[in-house]
């Protein structure tokens, strides 16, 4: 498990589109989890000092900071995925251990991939079943029917024998019949809609903008940092289609909730390992005690960006509890503690840390209600990893 954090996006060359179609969050999961895409041959390749310049056909370059995966090179030190140095239009620079020299054979580039695997595919339509690859990983399958248009419902289960069988639901159908919601978009159309993930060998978040109103929800699936190892396996999402609403989203890990009935996030067991599915509650680590707030804003936390004694963003984690037992933390993401409405730092934007979290740069993702009108708020992810499971 190399611990990089694989950050895709629909502006990047040669991303999947999402929209309200049937099989389109398929494509996305796909390409961002197993196959990789944007794949292009280098026109030359060279190394010097540990330094490996690639030289790409015009306009076939890759984003400072993508996780890249080379092959087809001489010598095979230079194979494997990277993450990019510096770009230009024409060219992009990644660390090798090969030695110095020119780089020889059919050497071919594209967005790498989070090495999760596709169990089942290609049987059932518009299903799809992932799941790591790592053994580190719990094991649990996540299956998504994207056969609607303008949502997918979503599962996860302990095992299964195939797309449509398995055993230990999560969550049960007593607790959402049928699985939960990820919505695509607001209407079934082939408008595309703007979408982040972030992944990692053993966990995803998948921020989709069904408006196209610069507010994502955001839904988690993998492992947590949590105390039952075993049994620390969490998806989110919503209990209905809420791809419209102008109020709080469910699913979102964007906020913090402390109540049960509208918090669906679900773990596979209890840490004793008992019974199935349980629902857990997420609470920001300085809530200010506020039943529903967005991160990152007025309702959230402490008071306003910047902090007036450090010129700091101060940021805290997302914690994860089942009848009031602790259960670990999601992993990678952080919640300013301060109103940053008026921060200036908006969706995309990379922020460089300092202090106890020195080195480490976040990505910034504005959640909110998809309606227009809705609340604004701030989720940060770390992009330099590793997670720390």
């Amino acid at each position: 498990m190399d611990g990089l954090i694989r950050v895709f996006t629909n502006t990047q060359r040669g991303a999947p589109q999402l929209s309200g179609t049937a099989g389109t969050l398929l494509g996305v999961l796909r390409a961002c989890l197993v196959d990789g895409y944007g794949a292009v041959a280098a026109t030359a390749a060279t190394v010097s000092g540990g330094i490996a310049t690639i030289a790409l056909p015009q306009g076939s370059s890759f984003d400072a900071g993508a996780i890249v995966r080379i092959s087809g090179a001489t010598p095979a030190a230079l194979n494997g995925d990277a993450r990019v140095i510096s770009a230009s239009s024409t060219q992009i620079t990644v660390a090798t251990t090969a030695p110095d020299g020119a780089a020889s054979g059919a050497i071919t580039v594209k967005m790498a991939p989070a090495d999760w695997q596709e169990k089942f595919a290609g049987t059932v339509g518009n299903v799809g079943v992932f799941a790591p690859t790592v053994p580190e990983a719990t094991g649990m399958l996540l299956r998504v029917d994207d056969t609607g248009a303008t949502n997918a419902r979503v599962r996860a289960w302990e095992t299964m024998t195939d797309a449509n069988t398995g055993q230990g639901p999560i969550p049960l159908d007593s607790q959402v019949s049928g699985g939960l919601w990820w919505g695509k978009s607001y209407q079934a159309n082939s408008t595309g809609r703007p979408w982040w993930l972030i992944a990692d060998a053993r966990g995803f978040y998948l921020a989709v903008d069904p408006y196209s109103g610069g507010r994502f929800t955001i839904f988690y699936a993998g492992d947590i940092i949590g105390y039952a190892p075993a049994w620390d396996y969490l998806i989110s999402g919503n209990t209905s289609d809420q791809t419209s609403s102008s109020g709080w989203q469910e699913g979102c890990c964007g906020y913090s909730y402390r109540g049960t009935s509208n918090n669906p996030f679900y773990l596979a067991r209890l840490h004793t390992g008992m019974g199935g599915s349980v629902q857990a509650v997420r609470v920001g680590s300085h809530n200010n005690g506020t039943t529903t707030a967005y991160c990152g804003s007025s309702g959230y936390g402490i008071g306003t960006y910047p902090n007036a004694a450090n010129n700091g963003l101060i940021t805290g984690v997302l914690e994860v509890y089942v009848n009031n037992v602790l259960r670990g933390t999601l992993p990678g993401l952080l919640h300013p503690v301060q109103d940053c409405n008026g921060s200036g730092i908006a969706t995309g934007a990379i922020v460089k840390c300092t202090d106890d979290l020195a080195g480490r740069s976040l990505l910034a993702l504005r959640p909110g209600a998809p309606a227009p009108g809705g609340t604004f708020g701030l989720a940060l992810f770390d992009i330099t990893g590793p997670w720390g499971r």
